[in-house]
């Protein structure tokens, strides 16, 4: 069996790692298969202290310490460093789950993948499961297009396992210093993925914190996150000037639902956290200046979709349903 590289990004994550990384030890019979890598982000607390005890006990542990990139630029640094042929993505307040990552493993050696995806739940703090996610290709493996096209998964990059022949082959980084990197990150990577599977295997557990990006109420993390979605767009819109032949209905089809989504994701960011219509409008604006405001394509996501039709292509409803907003707020 062929080993696994576990990269775990740290940025004051001291009170989630033994769990973490314990979830990861207790793999059985995977003691000389995984590799974890446990990357300091330059984090104030005292995660690296933490991780340099666990390494003491466990030789398949190091740590790597580095100046502040974001969670991108950590597991660039694992992917780098990474000694195993498949690498998996664990975010430190997550786990996998008990006795599945040798499965894992062995359909990426059975089947020769660029990208495996497994399922996941999630929990909150109290550990109360939230909900479940997980689909199976049936066994059918596809391009990353078509894979895109016929399985509704997971957007996140820690329910993956993917090749790192792969990744390297075609420069497969993460932006820095982002919010939101798991999406254009994965754009590339279904793009150039040519073997793609999807299995019902729940293999890892998410914590949804209230301090979480999307949940918490710090406004400077907001307008940080909506200015990275333009940086999103602008990558994804590059990448798809430069890579798409002009007569590939098929990806024309992927990028363009893929840009109008993160649109949805930018707007929809921008309402529920009551943005007043003039910062709405300007943010419209800019989009539209520089030729990112993908709105026309439908999204596979129904929800989604609903608010794409009504909100984004009737833009007065922002200013009209702000008042209600507001009323319902009190």
């Amino acid at each position: 069996m062929n080993k696994v590289t576990v990269v775990i990004p740290m940025y004051n994550v001291a009170s989630y790692l033994k769990n973490c990384v314990n979830s990861v030890l207790d793999q059985n019979d995977l003691e000389d298969c995984v590799e974890v890598l446990m990357i300091n982000d330059g984090s104030p607390d005292n995660s690296e202290q933490v991780a340099v005890d666990l390494a003491k006990n466990h030789p398949m542990i190091t740590v790597i310490s580095q100046k502040n990139k974001g969670l991108g630029g950590a597991r660039n640094t694992g992917i780098e460093q990474a000694k195993g042929k498949y690498v998996i993505f664990l975010d430190a307040d997550d786990k996998l789950m008990p006795n599945t990552l040798s499965s894992l493993i062995s359909k990426m050696d059975n089947y020769s993948l660029d990208v495996l995806e497994f399922g996941a739940r999630s929990i909150d703090e109290q550990g109360v499961i939230l909900n479940t996610m997980a689909t199976n290709s049936q066994g059918n493996i596809y391009p990353g297009i078509e894979y895109y096209q016929k399985i509704q998964y997971l957007g996140s990059a820690c329910n993956k396992v993917y090749s790192k022949e792969f990744l390297m082959k075609h420069n497969l980084f993460f932006l820095e210093h982002i919010y939101g990197e798991d999406f254009e990150f994965n754009t590339r990577v279904l793009y150039y993925a040519k073997r793609v599977l999807a299995v019902d295997i729940i293999g890892s557990e998410f914590l949804h914190s209230s301090n979480s990006i999307t949940r918490n109420s710090d406004m400077a993390k907001k307008d940080k996150y909506a200015r990275d979605y333009i940086k999103i767009l602008r990558n994804i819109n590059s990448f798809y000037n430069k890579a798409v032949i002009q007569d590939n209905k098929s990806e024309h089809r992927f990028f363009r639902e893929r840009l109008t989504l993160v649109n949805v994701n930018a707007f929809f960011l921008l309402f529920k956290n009551g943005y007043s219509y003039k910062k709405i409008n300007d943010y419209r604006n800019k989009l539209n200046s520089e030729k990112l405001l993908f709105i026309e394509h439908h999204i596979s996501n129904s929800k989604k979709n609903l608010f794409r039709v009504l909100f984004l292509k009737n833009f007065f409803l922002f200013r009209i349903s702000q008042p209600i907003i507001a009323l319902l707020k009190r």
